[in-house]
């Protein structure tokens, strides 16, 4: 398994009670990875210390910054970085110990795909009382070189994870003037998806579990919603915007991306609502009208309203696209 090598980005802040069983599962793989990159961000507890004071039988590097939020950790991981391919690890989860051999065999046996999509299950931590619990099953699997039919079959499934805990992608994609990084803020894994999925060419499902996310009190999943939740929101759709924008898109393709971004524009104004915040209605909606769909003005009209019925939704749209002389929007 020497024909290619993984490095693992580890983002950690302020995660002293979880860090040492996370890095436990990895030094537990039945085959190690070539490096693992620990980014502390910041951290005003022990996680720098514990970091620094663990102990892998192959390379580690630990450096830490001033707290700039997960995206930064990850992009500075990304520069320290010399493998083929990249796995970026929360820092309070756990990792099967088959992975770092299971994903060799796998992107071996697959003519070296351009990004692997795997399984993962939640658990719970001891303190947590939350009440929020999701199944990252894909449902599926299979080698596909056609976006159009890994983007069918995985809605289908309702499959799209963007968690990049939840997949391995070649370090190629990522980093200088013409690569991928994430940006600052929250929702960086979301806003990132899309355009990492329009860098590929070919796809890997693995339905396997190899990934478990730990629910605890006061991580990035289950804290109440701020300004930097809403201002993410809005990234995650200009994002998707500018992938959708790309006339080189095949009709499939540009479907799949239109419904994300009808996605995150429902997820921006109930984040907006959830965070007390005034939603910018004329950003949304000029950005929407670029997009050229009724029935996406549709739903972001009727969830600005509260008129939140998919159904009722789909109606008005089929109405209003019988008038295009009076709205110059389309479906295409």
């Amino acid at each position: 398994m020497t024909e290619l090598s993984i490095s693992i980005i580890i983002p950690a802040y302020n995660v002293e009670r979880y860090l040492e069983a996370a890095l436990d599962s990895i030094r537990q793989q039945s085959h190690a990875p070539d490096e693992v990159i620990i980014i502390d961000d910041g951290s005003t507890d022990r996680t720098l210390e514990i970091a620094k004071s663990y102990s892998f039988p192959f390379p580690c590097h630990v450096k830490s910054v001033q707290n700039g939020g997960q995206g930064k950790a990850r992009n500075l991981g990304l520069e320290l970085a010399s493998s083929e391919y990249i796995y970026f690890f929360d820092s309070d989860d756990i990792l099967m110990s088959s992975f770092i051999r299971c994903m060799k065999e796998q992107i071996l046996l697959n003519e070296k795909p351009d990004i692997v999509f795997f399984s993962g299950e939640s658990f719970n931590d001891g303190d947590y009382r939350g009440g929020r619990w999701v199944q990252y099953s894909r449902g599926f699997g299979g080698f596909f070189r056609c976006r159009s039919d890994f983007l069918d079959l995985a809605a289908s499934h309702d499959a799209l994870f963007c968690s990049p805990c939840l997949y391995v992608s070649k370090r190629s994609f990522w980093g200088g003037q013409s690569g991928l990084s994430f940006s600052g803020g929250y929702l960086e894994d979301q806003a990132i998806f899309f355009p990492l999925l329009f860098f590929c060419n070919s796809f890997l499902v693995v339905d396997e579990v190899f990934f478990l996310r730990r629910n605890r009190q006061g991580s990035t999943m289950t804290m109440t919603p701020n300004h930097n939740h809403v201002s993410g929101a809005m990234n995650c759709i200009s994002a998707a915007l500018a992938v959708y924008l790309d006339q080189e898109l095949t009709a499939g393709e540009r479907k799949h991306v239109r419904n994300k971004i009808c996605a995150y524009c429902i997820t921006y104004i109930r984040t907006a609502r959830r965070a007390s915040m005034v939603i910018d209605i004329r950003r949304l909606l000029g950005m929407v009208i670029k997009v050229k769909s009724i029935n996406l003005v549709v739903v972001v009209f009727l969830y600005l309203t509260h008129l939140n019925q998919f159904a009722f939704a789909r109606k008005v749209a089929k109405f209003f696209r019988k008038l295009p002389v009076l709205f110059c929007l389309g479906d295409k």
